[in-house]
């Protein structure tokens, strides 16, 4: 089995409620939240004709798309987007 080392950005709350639900497990964090987006994953989706969220990227130069400095600034971007589109 492979491993990759990733960053997550998680809500304050939901961090605090999975650390200690793992502890009380007696698993670490890491274990936690694998075992959480295995059993995630593993479920049929949720809702029909759920999409990808799609980045913004320039199709002029094949880069970010104007006003973005970095990936994680679009990604960021992406992100806020997609939170404004589920609270309508």
């Amino acid at each position: 089995m492979s491993v990759m080392r990733t960053t997550l950005r998680l809500d304050d709350e939901i961090f605090r409620q999975a650390k200690s639900q793992a502890a009380a497990r007696g698993i670490s964090l890491t274990r936690f939240m694998e075992e959480a987006l295995r059993e995630h994953l593993a479920r049929p989706a949720s809702r029909p004709g759920q999409r990808r969220v799609r980045l913004p990227v320039s199709t002029a130069s094949g880069g970010l798309a104007p006003g973005f400095s970095t990936l994680g600034e679009a990604v960021a971007a992406a992100d806020l987007a997609e939170d404004r589109r589920r609270a309508r």
